[in-house]
């Protein structure tokens, strides 16, 4: 991500896409993409869902079909020391509930690894609870 002065996050334009990489991958791809984080001007009043740098790496047809295929988890410093990373990640179907899990960015490799798996996998299961009553 990157941010600019009105504190609006936005995707950064160099997206990662490795089909090859796998779980066991993953933390060093994250602490990658962390020190990429900066701020950089940008007016986003202009865009479209179209512009967006995951959306246009997926070469899907259609932002729905890329809102249907990919689940999104967002990772973020939970103070400016970065002592710890919150990731989320919302459920297909649901408006209301996210999932959440802290990271140590100190921790071996394999451990946040195995985290962002267990995230990614607890979301791919939810089933979003249609009853209305109380």
């Amino acid at each position: 991500m990157h941010f600019n002065s009105a504190g609006i996050y936005y995707e950064q334009e160099e997206v990662f896409v490795d089909d090859s990489v796998g779980w066991c991958a993953l933390s060093a791809l994250l602490r990658s993409a962390l020190d990429r984080y900066s701020f950089r001007e940008a007016n986003l009043r202009e865009g479209k869902k179209t512009d967006w740098p995951s959306y246009k790496a997926s070469h899907c047809r259609s932002v729905r079909q890329f809102e249907e295929l990919y689940l999104r988890i967002a990772i973020c410093a939970v103070n400016n020391a970065e002592l710890f990373y919150d990731a989320s990640c919302q459920p297909r179907c649901e408006n209301d509930i996210s999932l959440h899990i802290m990271l140590n960015p100190y921790a071996k490799g394999n451990e946040m690894d195995n985290l962002l798996k267990k995230l990614f996998k607890a979301s791919l299961r939810w089933v979003p609870n249609t009853d209305q009553g109380s």
